[in-house]
């Protein structure tokens, strides 16, 4: 083997199954870690597999997920372990964050697949508004292009950037709403203020990210329902966000969206008491119609005890199939739970228990999925908010949170 070119090496390698195969190979020796951690690899490997879709199993329940990422993360203390939450998935790429109720300003972006991960500056803002932060990882499409290299090979060219998007709710209309965006190629956070037009506020409970872009709903005036859904490309920064109608979905008792098969869905309730009626819209690529998914009922669960309401929890859909709705905050006895339903068999069944508070207002349903190679995470030589070789986090001390940096011994955050 050591007699052979790194040229036939790489066309070797490039065959072997899965991603998974090529990472292995990087025990082998110091040059195929060289080669095989390559960009140039990377593209000839996608080129090579683009047909292709590994799934590495990953479980559905976020806590199981969050057990394997604390796997591989230095140890923390306890109070910190606590904490800890995985927020949002984007493809691969997993976002934590230490969720503490006083301030939630650390966040590191992950892949469970490759174990690699990188812990992000300190969000800039303080908690100083009405709501805490509810962030998002978006991935911007992989821009892939055909480049011939010639004697007719040819790869394919893909690019990774993404943004954390911290958007604070303001409980006033006619007031700017704040981000925070974090930008995978500088490695630094910005501030950005959104505009909102007359008499509009943004509920950022409502946040979804898909292909590229974000999606929330607006309320108008102090009504208690929204109104309208924006939709946003923290990548252009430069364009406003725009409205999308939806007009046909107002005389219903209830809407939300949600984001599955990298679209964005609408979850129309037709009617407030169990069993209820659910209807899924899927957004068009043009964003400016509505398709119909599919729709089904929700009924009573012997499994899973009495429930009389559905209609007033938060529902959502599974990433990858919309005919499955998750809902939120539903009290079985005195346990806060989440259910799940399929709506092709109309079975209701426990699908996980909340925790505490930040559970029960964004526990999501996360899977991450892996390309044809793995999303690599960015490295940077200095990130602001870094300080001595260790980064602050906040932990609980006594009763009150400081923020503290941890000695170099623990120097994960």
């Amino acid at each position: 083997m050591k007699k052979l070119g790194l040229d036939l090496l790489e066309d070797i390698l490039i065959r072997l199954p899965n991603p998974r195969s090529a990472c292995r190979c990087k025990l082998v020796c110091k040059q195929w870690v060289s080669l095989i951690s390559s960009p140039r690899f990377n593209r000839r490997f996608v080129s090579h597999h683009q047909s292709m879709n590994h799934h590495p199993p990953i479980p559905d329940d976020p806590s199981e997920l969050q057990s394997i990422i604390l796997s591989f993360l230095p140890p923390m203390p306890c109070t910190v372990r606590d904490d800890f939450r995985v927020l949002d998935c984007n493809k691969d790429l997993v976002l934590c964050g230490i969720c503490d109720s006083e301030s939630a300003r650390s966040y590191l972006v992950c892949n469970p697949f490759t174990k690699e991960w990188i812990a992000l500056p300190l969000a800039p803002r303080k908690d100083v508004y009405y709501y805490a932060p509810m962030p998002r990882l978006v991935c911007e499409p992989r821009m892939s292009t055909n480049l011939d290299l010639g004697d007719g090979e040819t790869f394919v060219y893909s690019e990774y950037r993404f943004r954390v998007v911290c958007m604070y709710q303001v409980a006033e209309p006619n007031t700017a709403t704040k981000l925070d965006v974090f930008c995978s190629e500088s490695g630094q956070w910005t501030k950005e203020a959104l505009v909102c037009d007359d008499q509009l506020r943004i509920t950022s409970r409502s946040l979804v990210s898909c292909n590229g872009e974000l999606f929330w709903q607006y309320i108008k005036g102090k009504n208690e329902f929204p109104m309208f859904v924006a939709v946003y490309n923290p990548f252009r920064p430069d364009i406003p966000p725009k409205p999308i109608d939806i007009s046909a979905f107002l005389v219903k008792p209830r809407w939300y969206i949600s984001g599955s098969q990298g679209a964005l869905h609408i979850i129309a309730i037709e009617n407030e008491t169990v069993p209820v009626h659910l209807t899924i819209w899927r957004l068009e690529e043009d964003q400016k119609s509505w398709r119909k998914q599919c729709e089904g009922l929700v009924n009573k669960s012997s499994k899973c005890g009495n429930y009389e309401v559905l209609a007033c929890l938060k529902p959502f859909l599974h990433p990858d199939q919309p005919e499955i709705v998750f809902f939120n905050r539903v009290f079985i006895g005195y346990n806060k739970a989440m259910l799940r339903c399929d709506l092709r068999s109309e079975e209701v069944e426990f699908f996980a228990k909340l925790r505490g508070w930040y559970d029960i207002c964004h526990f999501q349903v996360f899977q991450p999925r892996v390309p044809c190679w793995p999303t690599p995470i960015p490295r940077y030589e200095k990130l602001q908010g870094m300080h001595d070789g260790s980064y602050n986090f906040w932990v609980q001390s006594s009763s009150e949170a400081k923020l503290q940096s941890l000695p170099p011994s623990l120097n994960i955050w």
